[in-house]
């Protein structure tokens, strides 16, 4: 997994380093061991997260609980499309109000949101408030059902108004909708228009392309405005001050908002009316594309009422999970949570046609990991094997198999990072080339991918991250689905082409970086992206190193490799994958087991063997989950132990883990993805009670954050922090964690 300190940008990744910092609590270090997981699972998660994602693979759009408002929404679902680009937030805010009787408007986001949730297992976020003897319930989604022939980016607002006073009131309900469409990504020269024809407010900015188009979804009593935000007439201030509307569109200025208005509806008592508005949003300029889909979803509301939109959505909720697998036995919590998980890798795979297709991010927003690392992507591949989503998991795969590595400047086609850095024999800075020559170009990127499918790694003064791990897990993940689903023509189809990738970019080259002189494969920057400058350089981390967590995937990429060429019929590739992961085994218990306080356990790397003060690393326990080391076994146990002694959180009431010992705040908070994947291990070694004290903990928490799985738990109070909601890191590895307990329980 990404070591989440970096982001694409070397002067985004400052900011947000800076913001990050000033929100922390302060870290402290341990003073004391634990003896081991505590068996007791009456752990009690509390609510600290307060933003709610939607998202349908094409666009992306968050509700504020803490302000009763949207507060963004943005054309992609990743954070860049290519080195060149950043997907800007195009929504300042967005909200609802009302009146009564012709009163002045009050708006909801200044009305206490009283509760909010996902519909459970959707993208559907429902919020609801009281006011005035009115029960206000609003949904917000960006919707994978209804007609989208152009793949806009659309935004449906819903709100059900329901008179839970004992008299009948007359009530004109309001919408104010600020997107900054203008010249510099903000609010400069920006223009509105009203469609008759359509009846939509349309607005634009004709020298970028940004486009919204405005859609009422209710024509009762309607009526619309447009206005220069802050000034006397605008439809935020003519609704508070007048109570209405006046139907005057501005034609250009800084910063317009846009509203709606559906006015003096009689409502009974104990009655409820439906209200709602579509925002359609692209950058190409194009209204007829845009108006299209967006009518095209306006229709059936405008037919009927609104709230057909929102059924629309949950069946095709319902319908997805139809075909999910969740284990037998799960509890109410548990269940919520599973089928909250899988629709986040749901919302998180792009689903634009072209080179993004299929791409599953680390994170959606507001986490700062909305891009696709290969290593978080294998994990919610993983999970979304396990669930029985296999559609997704094929298209993953395929993204993987289709994405281009950046390449070097000259024409010969070569790989960047692998020539420049791991096939160069200039080992001095900033180089410090590894010099091994390999036979083809690698197929995985060695760090994540932009929107457009192609290769980036983020630098600093250590120099890039390379990291070989996501090789093997990918080699992992397609034998998963090819023994799921038995569909060996996704490795035949292209006259066997995935297939032939498979062995010769990603296969062959995992043996051809094992080092001759140890049996390990050469040093990188591994999970935790240490960075390329040598260890030997910097005598502490993060530093490149040979580390158990690569060899380890490797180790389970070319059993994972023997096992696919024994299904295509390869015999002689069975046996050269098959004793290559042997090999390794074989190294790693002999180059990285250490004795540690009476019992035996992997150190994080060579480099760091012997150092009990650095040598625990939590992302060893793979070396369990994926049979290198027997769950049985005495090692097995140690390996466990050394977890306890040396990395469980001492402070708050958390049985949970931090990653390693490196001792910085990123570092040493505690990692859902650690917890859920040493339970997973827990699991295998029969020590269900320890294990279910995790997933009862990490349940928790996510029952009281919206069923989201975080990246973080603070360290003193067991608050959300880092990126929320994650994806293969946290979603994911509930999901793996979940069928893992589970699972053993029926042997």
């Amino acid at each position: 997994m990404q070591s989440k300190k970096r982001s694409v940008k070397r002067i985004f990744a400052i900011l947000m380093t800076v913001i990050l910092s000033m929100s922390l609590w302060a870290f402290q270090v341990p003073i004391a061991h634990a003896s081991g997981v505590k068996s007791d699972s009456n752990y009690k998660g509390h609510n600290s997260w307060n933003q709610l994602t939607t998202s349908n693979g094409l666009a992306a759009a968050i509700y504020s609980v803490g302000q009763g408002k949207m507060t963004r929404y943005q054309r992609h679902i990743y954070s860049h499309v290519d080195e060149n680009s950043t997907t800007p937030n195009f929504m300042w805010d967005s909200y609802f109000g009302y009146g009564v009787n012709g009163g002045k408007a009050t708006w909801l986001n200044s009305v206490p949101v009283d509760t909010a949730k996902y519909v459970n297992g959707t993208n559907i976020v429902k919020s609801t408030q009281h006011n005035d003897g009115l029960k206000f319930d609003s949904y917000y989604f960006t919707p994978f059902s209804g007609k989208n022939q152009y793949q806009s980016s659309l935004l449906v607002m819903l709100v059900r108004v329901t008179n839970n006073s004992k008299t009948d009131k007359n009530v004109s309900v309001f919408s104010n909708q600020n997107m900054h469409l203008g010249t510099d990504y903000g609010t400069a020269n920006e223009q509105t228009t009203h469609n008759q024809k359509g009846n939509y407010i349309k607005e634009f900015n004709s020298k970028n392309g940004s486009l919204a188009i405005y859609k009422n979804l209710n024509l009762a009593g309607e009526h619309y405005e447009t206005g220069l935000s802050g000034s006397e007439s605008n439809p935020w201030a003519d609704a508070t001050n007048n109570g209405k509307l006046n139907d005057q569109i501005v034609s250009q200025g800084n910063d317009i908002t846009t509203g709606f208005e559906n006015r003096t509806n009689q409502l009974s008592v104990g009655k409820s009316k439906w209200y709602g508005v579509i925002i359609g949003l692209n950058e190409d300029g194009n209204e007829s594309h845009l108006s299209s889909d967006v009518l095209a979803n306006a229709q059936i509301a405008l037919s009927s009422t609104p709230e057909a939109l929102l059924k629309q959505e949950e069946d095709w909720w319902t319908k997805w999970h139809r075909t999910e697998k969740m284990p037998a036995g799960l509890s109410a919590q548990e269940q919520q949570v599973y089928r909250q998980s899988t629709a986040v890798l749901k919302m998180s795979q792009s689903r634009e046609t072209g080179a993004s297709n299929g791409q599953v991010l680390a994170s959606l927003i507001p986490g700062e990991w909305s891009i696709a690392w290969a290593r978080d992507g294998n994990y919610s591949i993983q999970a979304l094997i396990a669930s029985g989503h296999y559609q997704e998991a094929r298209a993953a795969l395929q993204f993987f198999f289709d994405a281009q590595m950046k390449k070097t400047e000259d024409a010969s086609g070569e790989n960047y990072y692998q020539k420049n850095f791991i096939e160069s024999t200039d080992k001095g800075a900033p180089t410090y080339g590894l010099g091994v020559k390999l036979s083809n170009n690698y197929l995985i990127s060695v760090c994540r991918y932009f929107g457009n499918g192609t290769e980036e790694s983020d630098w600093n003064n250590n120099g890039p991250n390379i990291e070989f791990d996501g090789w093997g897990l990918f080699l992992w993940s397609v034998d998963q689905y090819v023994r799921a689903t038995g569909d060996t023509q996704f490795l035949k189809s292209n006259h066997l082409s995935n297939w032939n990738k498979l062995t010769k970019q990603d296969a062959d080259l995992l043996i051809e970086l094992i080092q001759p002189e140890n049996g390990l494969i050469q040093p990188d920057s591994s999970i935790w992206e240490e960075h390329w400058t040598p260890f030997n350089v910097l005598k502490t981390a993060p530093s490149r190193q040979q580390f158990a967590y690569t060899n380890i995937t490797a180790y389970q990429g070319l059993k994972s490799a023997a096992n696919l060429a024994k299904l295509m019929g390869k015999d002689q590739l069975e046996k050269k994958y098959s004793k290559a992961a042997s090999s390794i085994k074989d190294a790693v218990k002999k180059q990285l087991v250490v004795p540690e306080n009476g019992y035996r356990t992997i150190a994080s790397s060579l480099e760091r063997k012997g150092d009990s003060v650095y040598q625990n690393d939590a992302s060893t326990v793979e070396a369990i989950n994926f049979g290198m080391v027997n769950p049985k076994s005495n090692l097995a146990s140690g390996m466990i132990k050394a977890y306890n002694q040396n990395l469980r959180i001492l402070t708050g009431s958390t049985p949970g883990y931090k990653r390693d010992q490196d001792g910085d705040l990123y570092d040493s908070r505690e990692w859902g993805f650690i917890d859920l994947r040493i339970a997973g291990a827990l699991s295998k070694m029969g020590r269900n009670s320890e294990a279910k004290t995790l997933l009862n903990w990490m349940t928790s928490q996510a029952t009281n954050n919206y069923n989201l799985i975080p990246e973080l738990l603070d360290y003193n109070t067991q608050d959300y922090a880092g990126s929320v909601p994650m994806g293969g890191f946290g979603s994911g590895s509930y999901i793996l964690g979940i069928n893992d307990y589970y699972h053993q329980q029926k042997k």
